[in-house]
């Protein structure tokens, strides 16, 4: 408890106070309510209806929960929803390649796992829903950065840190906008051991009916077996991420893996894991 933040934890309890509730309240009911001085309430709320957490009603004089709450309560549910209509997609996707298949979202500078399917083939576990995993050194975060919108993509790239994880880890810009071109053109994204030794994955987009991408889907698994059947598994995995697309309404049922063209996870020599003793 001693890491918390104490003006984010108090504001995070006005909104929550304000959720239960669930009507317009006054200053003094707030500040009764969480235990703080109305003068204290009264500049969370400030800061809480700057960004559009809340909103007041001026001639009322009350306070209620804004827009910006909402769209993240959406988001959530949005996530729910997609794991709902997508599991019977990743079902296939785990029995066909019978490694972990997962279904991932973007969450601000970060990809949230929202959910896998465990394959026959799988001792251990590599993924678990709500993970977080970073987007530069991952085949499904490669994925939500390669085909978010050009301005999102920008903000994005210039904003997340390229931290080392392994010795096969991007850790440049250049060399990062590189793969991430190279995602675009192929249709799908690898991690070639550049988030944890011995683990390979494969993803591919997930488009809603409007063409924007929603999601990544992919498997995980040890790198050996990953290797020796990347070609097959990289067709399966767009394969299932297109029909995934389409049972969102989207229209194309192009799988764009290059003809004779060795996927990109052959590309690169991949560096020997580094084995502690």
């Amino acid at each position: 408890m001693g890491s918390l933040i104490q003006s984010v934890d108090r504001a995070l309890r006005i909104l929550e106070v304000m959720a239960v509730e669930g009507r317009p309240l006054g200053l003094g009911e707030i500040g009764g309510r969480v235990g703080l001085h109305v003068s204290t309430v009264h500049r969370l709320l400030a800061t809480l209806r700057a960004r559009g957490f809340v909103e007041q009603d001026e001639a009322a004089g009350r306070y209620r929960i804004g827009t910006m709450a909402l769209r993240v309560g959406g988001s959530f549910l949005k996530g729910m929803d997609l794991r709902e209509s997508l599991r019977p997609v990743l079902e296939t996707l785990a029995a066909k390649s019978a490694e972990t298949a997962n279904l991932v979202v973007l969450q601000g500078l970060e990809a949230v796992y929202v959910d896998h399917v465990i394959g026959t083939k799988v001792a251990k576990l590599f993924t678990q829903v709500g993970q977080r995993v970073p987007l530069h050194c991952t085949s499904v975060g490669k994925v939500l950065l390669a085909f978010a919108s050009p301005e999102d993509r920008v903000a994005l790239l210039s904003r997340i840190r390229l931290v080392r994880f392994t010795r096969n880890t991007l850790v440049t810009r250049k060399g990062l906008a590189e793969e991430i071109h190279a995602v675009t053109t192929a249709g799908y994204a690898a991690d070639r051991e550049e988030h944890e030794d011995g683990v390979a994955c494969l993803a591919a987009p997930v488009f809603e009916a409007s063409g924007k991408v929603i999601a990544a889907m992919g498997i995980s698994g040890p790198s050996g077996r990953i290797y020796a059947f990347g070609g097959s598994l990289v067709k399966l995995v767009q394969t299932c991420a297109m029909d995934a697309s389409r049972s969102l309404g989207y229209a194309s049922a192009v799988v764009r893996l290059p003809a004779r063209a060795k996927p990109p996870i052959f590309r690169k020599k991949v560096r020997p894991a580094v084995r502690s003793r």
